[in-house]
């Protein structure tokens, strides 16, 4: 009795071990590095960020380290794109009117399973942000995109005196229900925000106080320049996305935890057939030996 019950403590721990899905922090960026988020970590980088818009060829920002901070000033202009993202861009555009993104930048960055959970936090602060332009009222100089690994996720802009989530896929309106205003102190400051995502839902939190919660969205029928992105599976983007809307940021640090569901383990066929049959092999000769 007792060896088989070895046996069984032997399989099940080669089954664990071989599904278990812990939960882990990867620094994206940390300011205090004194590098631009597209350099740290370098030659590992988590990060891209580009120097002119791969479709019109126009700068798409600046960016500079300071005092542990990394500025974006995309101010200057409407037309002026500029942010961090995990996926390099193709360039060549694939035409003239599309932003594609091709690979990961480093390709240890994880899948973003959303039933196991995720999180994003960043420290952020915005100096300066303008939402005049076409489609302004809809748009932020700054804004947070998170998508799993199904490609469900949440686009989240930050102005000068609300927060709010992209409604869907046509980007032309804001529901009060997904919308936070008088906040301009949380704003004009360095503030962690955690964006987290859980099964079908979101929640935007600063500490202890939840700022948005809801259902997250598919985007992937989102048309025009830069949609592309949004049909892109495990995608991170920090910065401004919009031609309706410019921003000046100070950005502190970018996080990401992984299985924030804390799920102990994802069982794999193939990693417990082989665990069984180790365990079945023991067995034998331990059978064998006694005999």
């Amino acid at each position: 009795m007792r060896n088989k019950l070895v046996v069984l403590s032997v399989g099940l721990a080669m089954l664990l071990a071989g599904n278990r899905s812990m939960a882990g922090v990867i620094t994206l960026y940390d300011g205090a590095s004194s590098v631009t988020p597209d350099q740290y970590n370098a030659p590992s980088q988590w990060l891209n960020f580009g120097t002119v818009n791969p479709v019109t060829g126009t700068p798409i920002g600046t960016q500079s380290v300071s005092g542990g901070l990394t500025n974006l000033d995309t101010s200057s202009s409407n037309n002026i794109y500029g942010g961090y993202s995990n996926y390099n861009v193709a360039n060549p555009p694939v035409s003239s009117s599309v932003i594609t993104p091709t690979t990961l930048v480093n390709s240890s960055f994880p899948s973003l399973d959303r039933n196991a959970g995720y999180d994003l936090s960043f420290t952020v602060r915005i100096n300066s942000q303008v939402n005049d332009g076409t489609n302004g009222s809809y748009r932020a100089g700054f804004s947070a995109i998170v998508l799993s690994s199904d490609k469900q996720g949440i686009e989240i802009g930050f102005r000068n005196t609300d927060i709010f989530s992209q409604v869907n896929s046509f980007f032309n309106s804001i529901s009060s229900a997904e919308q936070i205003t008088g906040v301009s102190s949380l704003l004009s400051n360095l503030t962690t925000y955690d964006l987290n995502v859980s099964g079908n839902n979101y929640t935007l939190t600063n500490g202890a106080t939840t700022l948005l919660s809801g259902l997250l969205r598919d985007y992937t029928a989102a048309t025009g320049v830069g949609s592309d992105v949004y049909k892109t599976p495990n995608f991170v983007f920090l910065g401004d996305d919009t031609t309706s809307a410019r921003a000046n940021i100070d950005l502190k640090s970018i996080n990401l935890t992984n299985n924030t569901a804390g799920v102990p383990y994802e069982f794999s066929p193939t990693t417990g057939i082989l665990a069984l049959v180790a365990g079945s092999i023991i067995n034998h000769l331990l059978k064998k030996k006694k005999s």
